[in-house]
């Protein structure tokens, strides 16, 4: 479909797609797609569009104010935008812009633009792999373009590749730290049955108890004791679904000190007792194979 906005050139096109309510819930999926080529003309200033907007720059310069401040975008840049909030982008001044865009929304769209700009309106991406962002970001518009309709499941695919992209461009000092926690919670899922003390655990990181207490968590969202008994409640889960191991075995297996703590523990955790739990578990196998 033609466009016709200011300073947008004739060879561009535009497209609208209304998913399904069944697929808006479950995908991310695009409302509008766009392959444009701008004058410097072309100035976008919008209160709320009621949705979020992934553009990539495929030739020429523009702008995205982010925090009130004017990012420029050069060619193999990218933005993630939040729609809902006032927003202004364009073509640089003097310059000329070719970009492949992507309005989209969905169930989890918020929950990943949250992830990504950590509370800013924007991130911008000078992308690692450009070509692997472009071709998701076309491979949308193309299905528009040639096929004339679309296909939300494969779009979906596309969209979340892309915010991947995102999600993935942090700086050294944030992977080595994505690591170290990762490390960490492999290391707890592993030594459930040791005593994993705060201390220790703390040390792992080099951070001390009070500062490791509290980042673990805003990492996890949960204190350090209460990840480590859920990880024991888990593995108490698995050997009672899994294993002949008896309630005691078990409780020593997965680090708590006595029978009682660990009854206690699961009952808490869960709602209902290790041996009501285990049995129950019997009773839906039993019926499966009858």
């Amino acid at each position: 479909m033609k466009v016709h906005e200011t300073g947008v050139l004739q060879a561009s096109n535009i497209y609208f797609h209304t998913p399904s309510e069944a697929n808006r819930n479950l995908f991310l999926v695009p409302s509008t797609c766009g392959h444009y080529f701008c004058t410097d003309s072309y100035q976008v200033a919008r209160e709320n569009y009621g949705n979020f907007l992934l553009l990539f720059v495929k030739n020429g310069k523009g702008f995205i104010y982010v925090k009130n401040r004017r990012v420029v975008l050069s060619k193999n840049d990218a933005f993630l935008l939040d729609c809902y909030h006032y927003h202004r982008y364009g073509t640089l001044a003097g310059a000329s812009l070719e970009m492949v865009w992507v309005h989209f929304d969905g169930a989890m769209a918020r929950r990943y633009f949250n992830a990504i700009t950590q509370g800013a309106n924007c991130a911008v991406l000078s992308p690692r792999n450009p070509q692997s962002l472009y071709s998701n970001l076309y491979s949308i518009y193309e299905q528009f373009h040639k096929n004339k309709a679309a296909n939300d499941i494969l779009n979906n695919r596309c969209i979340i590749n892309i915010l991947t992209e995102f999600l993935l461009d942090s700086s050294p000092i944030e992977d080595q730290k994505s690591i170290l926690w990762t490390d960490l919670l492999a290391y707890i899922a592993e030594n459930v049955q040791n005593s994993l003390k705060l201390k220790d655990l703390a040390e792992r990181v080099s951070l001390s108890p009070y500062y490791f207490t509290r980042q673990f968590k805003k990492e996890t969202g949960y204190t350090p004791h209460q990840y480590v008994l859920l990880a024991r409640i888990n593995t108490a889960k698995h050997f009672l679904k899994g294993s002949y191991l008896t309630i005691k075995e078990i409780a020593f297996a997965c680090g708590f000190p006595s029978e009682s703590g660990f009854c206690i523990a699961f009952k808490h955790a869960t709602g209902t007792s290790p041996l009501v739990y285990r049995d129950s578990t019997v009773s839906d196998q039993t019926n499966l194979q009858e």
